[in-house]
């Protein structure tokens, strides 16, 4: 099978995580080729790299590619049996998609939670209007592939027929590091720094806990909200109890997980988070909100706790259990550790996905 996955911005966090991994298993048995934008290329593992330039229209993150429509006129889309598509929107993913007519491969389109969730002004504008546009072409994709349920629900919201969705979970690979919890406690916040992850709410729980020997501990880049979040530490007085640890490395993400006390997951929008299963299946106890895709992912008071109401004061009380209770710690760690990587890897995710890629496939070819 002659598989084209199109991708923009390699460089950014999640997609980049799965391509990365799924990629070297799909290519044990097909032939694999990434065409991405000129931003840079993390190193991933392809038989044929396109790479063309971009322009900043109307926005950066759009990753316009002129190039593209050459590409289209050439025919040489044509040579794939498949097309996957990762991130909406992108100009990639709406650029086929309008000229579907013309590309005689299925294409699938992988949202990764893209499709519901808006950031700050100006870009909710362009999203809304995005939408509103390309959801008429909607029928041009041969499958939506939803990494969850709660993923998929939001895509049936956006009145996609649920016979074009397929669940494709994502995946962890098995922890190597072991798990030992640092003699100074640690709670733990690992992911972007962006409004969609109401990290807001985290501070003012850990500031409701008023623990004078436990520390909050929040890695990852800045979106945009960092010199906010900090100016809400300074009000609480909290400068010596939460750091910023800035974006980490691999390695010092994984001395984060192998350390931490607690990892909380405060998010409210991700369908699917990849932070939480590979800080669980590394056995950090891990504290996420019952909703979107977590009670998917945890089990609670099992591999996890869920909090059921997506408060400060609701995270407070979680956290008190779990930082008064030694116990109940080392039993979700372990707990965590050996069911995770059994529930999702990345191997699963590569066989759900060959099967979609021919479903799809057959479904092209009888039309």
């Amino acid at each position: 099978m002659k598989i084209l996955i199109v991708v923009v911005g390699l460089s950014r966090g999640g997609t980049s995580v799965v391509v990365k991994n799924i990629c070297p298993i799909l290519m044990q048995k097909h032939e694999v080729t990434i065409l991405t934008n000129d931003e840079r290329i993390l190193e991933i593992k392809c038989n044929k790299l396109i790479q063309l330039k971009s322009k900043s229209f109307p926005i950066k993150q759009y990753g316009y590619m002129p190039e593209l429509k050459k590409i289209l006129k050439s025919n040489e889309l044509n040579e794939y049996d498949v097309i996957h598509i990762f991130d909406y929107p992108q100009f990639g993913a709406d650029y086929l998609t309008i000229k579907k007519n013309k590309i005689k491969p299925p294409i699938l389109l992988s949202p990764h939670g893209s499709m519901h969730q808006f950031s700050q002004f100006p870009l909710n504008i362009f999203k809304k209007i995005h939408n509103l546009i390309m959801l008429n072409y909607r029928s041009n994709i041969t499958k939506f592939i939803a990494m969850s349920n709660a993923e998929k629900q939001h895509l049936i919201n956006h009145k996609i027929p649920e016979e074009k969705i397929k669940i494709v979970p994502l995946g962890v690979n098995p922890s190597l590091i072991e798990h030992k919890e640092a003699e100074e406690k640690f709670v733990l916040y690992l992911g972007r720094l962006s409004k969609t992850k109401n990290i807001e709410v985290l501070i003012e729980a850990f500031e409701k806990c008023n623990f004078n020997n436990v520390k909050l501990i929040l890695a990852g880049p800045d979106y945009g909200m960092q010199e906010k979040l900090k100016k809400i530490v300074k009000n609480y007085g909290l400068e010596k109890q939460i750091i910023f640890k800035g974006a980490v490395s691999e390695n010092e993400k994984n001395e984060l997980f192998s350390k931490a006390t607690i990892f909380v997951h405060p998010s409210l929008e991700d369908v699917f988070s990849l932070a939480l299963i590979e800080a669980a299946s590394s056995g950090a106890p891990c504290i996420a909100f019952d909703i979107e895709a977590n009670s998917e992912i945890l089990d609670d008071m099992v591999t996890g706790k869920l909090v059921k109401n997506p408060t400060s004061d609701s995270l407070k009380e979680s956290l008190h259990l779990l930082l008064s209770n030694d116990n109940l710690r080392l039993k979700i760690s372990q707990n965590a550790r050996k069911q995770i990587p059994e529930k999702f890897n990345w191997h699963k995710t590569v066989i759900a996905l060959e099967n979609v890629y021919k479903e799809s496939i057959n479904e092209n070819q009888n039309h």
